[in-house]
């Protein structure tokens, strides 16, 4: 009786699973900075909690069915690249490419030593937020509320479109203040061209270096390396380079040859 009673909970377990996924699906209203598959190049200098200037550079390979990709260079720190699916996500660390397995709970780590974490890159991927309560009238339309970060709990906005001023709030009563200064379109995508943000120990600048189409092309084009010029073949009878086989007397020195025997 006990092992039947056990079969039959833990059948509910399996079937219960997959519509616990779904309904947490349809609770789930992503917000994304950008909908278009994008390489998006990103500039971070700040002052942070110990007082001292760090920076970051991020090249972010935003993927609408896809992977995203973070190709994240901390100032005198290792470089690492983020990979993220939404439900799990991993680490490339250093030359090695060592490979760490992230949890939800890893999302709270800095990036190197700016106040930028993991859980920014995640929201910038995935924009997991929890959908508006439709049973709520008074429910403010410009406060997303986060659904899987394990650093932030809600975004605040003064406007749902280009908006100017936004706040994060967090846990350990920590908050987040960010000032845009202005939208740019890059390829038909609008995006902030340079965002102040500041804290109540930090502050800094983050901006948009560039921004293109995902196909268009492989590498940033502003550090595109040249391709270096085809060195034509030279003529093995140029220079110093050696003939192969006997080389040919020339017509003239054959002539005096046999003058001068003469």
């Amino acid at each position: 009786m006990i092992k039947s009673a056990k079969l039959i909970i833990t059948v509910i377990c399996i079937v219960a699973i997959p519509l616990m996924a779904q309904t947490g699906k349809k609770k789930t209203c992503p917000r994304l900075l950008t909908n278009s598959s994008m390489v998006i190049n990103i500039e971070g200098k700040f002052v942070n909690e110990e007082k001292n200037r760090t920076s970051v550079s991020i090249e972010w390979r935003h993927h609408s069915e896809a992977l995203d990709t973070f190709f994240v260079t901390p100032y005198e720190k290792p470089k690492f690249t983020y990979i993220t699916a939404g439900r799990y996500r991993y680490m490339e660390i250093g030359k090695e490419k060592l490979k760490r397995q992230l949890g939800l709970h890893h999302l709270r780590e800095s990036i190197g030593n700016t106040p930028l974490r993991l859980d920014d890159l995640e929201l910038l991927a995935n924009g997991y937020f929890k959908c508006p309560d439709s049973l709520r009238q008074d429910q403010n339309p410009n406060v997303l509320a986060t659904a899987n970060s394990m650093t932030w709990w809600s975004l605040v906005l003064d406007s749902l479109a280009l908006p100017e001023k936004a706040v994060m709030h967090g846990a350990f009563k920590k908050s987040r203040y960010f000032t845009i200064s202005k939208w740019r379109s890059y390829a038909g995508e609008t995006l902030p061209t340079l965002v102040n943000v500041a804290s109540d120990n930090y502050g800094g600048i983050i901006w948009i270096r560039s921004a293109y189409p995902a196909q268009a092309l492989v590498v940033d084009p502003i550090f595109k390396k040249k391709k270096p010029k085809m060195l034509l073949p030279v003529p093995k009878s140029f220079g110093r380079i050696t003939v192969e086989g006997e080389r040919k007397i020339p017509l003239i020195l054959k002539l005096n040859e046999e003058l001068l025997s003469k």
